[in-house]
Formats: structure tokens, sequence, C-alpha cells
């Protein structure tokens, strides 16, 4: 092949020609495609985990102590949040919910009707 055509499949190849052809974008199109929703992905957890530091050590800060459960749950946060690059205030809070004062375990009325529930189909399957 000649011309404009032939240099094409020459540059691509001819699987990158059938995807062109197919597709209408090539190979570097859709990883173009994709990196961008992968960035738009990460700041959108970014911002969802950011919020959950704030939200949950901001009602931790002011009760002024936090369960073994609740640290345990931040940490998980927090490790997820510094990991997606993280940082700055949401470290002050995470810091000052660590120096908090354990508070004994009280059930979450919602858990206790849900361990409940399961208690009940348990039991059935062992019947």
């Amino acid at each position: 092949m000649h011309g404009a055509l032939g240099e094409l499949f020459d540059e691509i190849g001819w699987f990158g020609a059938l995807i062109l052809g197919l597709t209408g974008t090539s190979i570097f199109g859709w990883i173009k495609v994709w990196s961008v929703q992968f960035k738009l992905f990460k700041k959108a957890s970014l911002a969802t985990l950011h919020s959950q530091l704030y939200d949950k050590g901001g009602l931790y800060i002011v009760r002024g102590s936090i369960t073994l459960s609740e640290l345990d749950d931040l940490e998980y946060t927090w490790q997820a949040y510094i990991g997606l690059g993280g940082n700055g205030t949401g470290e002050k809070i995470y810091q000052k919910c660590r120096e908090l004062p354990i508070s004994d375990y009280v059930p979450n009325k919602a858990f206790k009707e849900v361990e409940d529930v399961a208690a009940e189909h348990e039991a059935k399957r062992n019947a």
C-alpha cells in the first residue's frame, strides 16, 4: 500500500488499524480516556476519604473519646487516604484522634438489631 493509508498501517500495524477502524480511535486514545477516568476516580476516592476523616474525626474530638472499633475504622480510612496522596489537615485530625482516651465499647443499637436478626437466621439454619 502506498500513500497516507499505507504509512498509517506501517506505523500502527494491522491490529492497530483494525482497532482504529472498528472503534474510531486508537489504542492510545483508549489509554488516554482510561487514564483520565482513573485520575477522576482517584480524586473522588480521596475526597470521600477526606470527608470521612473530617466527619468521624470531628465527632470523636468533640465527644472527647474514641472506642477501639472507631479507632480501628479510622486507621483503615487514614491508610487509604495517605495511600492516595492525602495529607495536611486530615493528618492533624487523625493524630488528634489517636491521642484521645479510649472509651468503653458502646454497642451501636442498629448494629445490635442486625446481630439479633443474624442470630435468628443462624438458629433457623441449625434447626
